[in-house]
């Protein structure tokens, strides 16, 4: 995935993203960067602070809170995203089960780039305020 369409069709594939114009992505998959992790590589542990997020692009990634399997990811999926955005530490630890290949933000890179980028950051309180809902449905249907 090196060109910078290629990226924006991928990241118009991952919900995070689903709400942003091609143009805004265009400028995101700007700043992203390809990474590759190796089986049993970790992109971070749990109580890390987050200095990046990673979008999956292809592989097998699990995340794990006290040493317990909570999520097995193999689809696109934005990874790490809570820590990302409220800088505080990592809630789970994510490590990758065989070759994995990723884009990654860095949180100073995409900062920056929101200063100028106003409807991103409307897209993204979109994707937030369905979290929530969601959330919210689910914890209505406990009680």
């Amino acid at each position: 995935m090196e060109t910078t369409i290629e990226r924006v069709i991928f990241l118009q594939g991952i919900e995070l993203f689903e709400d942003i114009s091609s143009e805004q992505l265009a400028h995101l998959a700007g700043i992203t960067k390809s990474f590759s992790a190796d089986a049993g590589q970790s992109l971070f542990k749990e109580g890390d602070r987050s200095q990046s997020m990673f979008i999956l692009i292809n592989g097998n990634v699990h995340l794990l809170r006290d040493g317990e399997l909570r999520k097995e990811l193999t689809e696109s999926v934005a990874i790490g995203v809570w820590g990302f955005f409220d800088g505080e530490e990592r809630l789970m630890s994510a490590t990758c089960k065989e070759e994995s290949h990723f884009l990654v933000i860095d949180r100073i890179d995409f900062y920056d780039l929101l200063e100028d980028r106003v409807q991103l950051s409307q897209g993204l309180l979109k994707y937030f305020v369905k979290r929530i809902r969601k959330l919210t449905e689910l914890s209505d249907a406990v009680v």
